[in-house]
């Protein structure tokens, strides 16, 4: 076979392949903005996370001797029955050196993380005071 007959024969088979996935792939549809703006607090969270908290909590939040665990499996977090009354907590007693000293997106972003993190977090969920409430935690 010539090089023209293989490059041709090639492309045939790419396009049926391509071809035949279309269907599922127009099936799958767009991305929910919701998971997009979801997915994006998160990723916010994670960096946050590791600029504010990684000092005490530990990298991944498994704690260390300056903090306790705050993401496990099982989740350590149920001294706190919503979202809203874990951000209340943190928000006035964290960051430990510089008390409430995040902006309220940066502790909503944060929370977003460490929640999602312990598989707390529903999916499609932007985390903030229009919500949180209804975000469970603990017992």
């Amino acid at each position: 076979m010539g090089r023209l007959t293989l490059l041709a024969l090639g492309a045939s088979i790419v396009v049926a392949v391509v071809g035949a996935m279309a269907p599922a792939l127009r099936a799958a549809g767009p991305v929910p903005a919701e998971l997009i703006a979801a997915t994006a607090q998160v990723e916010r969270g994670k960096t946050l996370f590791q600029t504010h908290c990684a000092s005490c909590h530990g990298p991944q939040g498994e704690g260390t001797t300056e903090g306790p665990r705050i993401i496990a499996d099982p989740h350590p977090l149920k001294g706190h029955k919503t979202a809203q009354a874990l951000f209340d907590f943190v928000s006035r007693e964290m960051p430990a050196s510089a008390p409430g000293s995040l902006k309220t997106e940066e502790y909503w972003d944060i929370l977003a993380f460490i929640l999602d993190a312990n598989k707390l977090l529903p999916a499609e969920t932007t985390l903030g005071p229009a919500n949180a409430g209804t975000v469970k935690v603990g017992d």
